[in-house]
């Protein structure tokens, strides 16, 4: 290759993140309720709504804080499986983490999966919030 060529294309360092931008758009009339219970649990992604909420475009990805949480882990600690699968609860954790208290509730609570009528989360990411449980002692 030669020099001109590297010349042409573009500089991306290694391990950099490309994001999408997201419009949020204006409120518009909530759908109907299934039925009239408010989602009280705090870690899902409807809390404080009913629970046929639809989450938001930004919900469903990693805030720009959790990237940073998520990488201040040793590569082989990364809850990884955690961040694809189920953005919001890592950005909820990421959001807690230097609150050791109130991080070690809401982890213990996802490893004990005292959620509302859940089926448990996947093997990998129930291993994955183990971790971050026993991280914090």
């Amino acid at each position: 290759m030669s020099n001109a060529n590297a010349n042409t294309l573009d500089f991306r360092p290694s391990g950099s993140i490309d994001f999408e931008p997201v419009s949020i758009p204006a409120a518009s009339a909530p759908a109907a309720p299934v039925d009239d219970k408010i989602d009280r649990d705090p870690l899902s992604i409807n809390f404080g709504r009913e629970k046929v909420h639809k989450p938001a475009a930004a919900e469903r990805m990693l805030a720009g804080t959790t990237i940073d949480w998520l990488i201040s882990f040793p590569m082989e600690a990364r809850p990884k499986a955690l961040c694809e699968k189920y953005p919001h609860v890592a950005n909820r954790l990421a959001g807690e983490w230097r609150d050791a208290a109130r991080v070690r509730g809401s982890l213990q609570a996802l490893v004990d999966d005292a959620r509302w009528g859940s089926a448990g989360y996947p093997a990998l990411v129930q291993g994955e919030l183990s971790k971050l449980l026993a991280r914090l002692g």
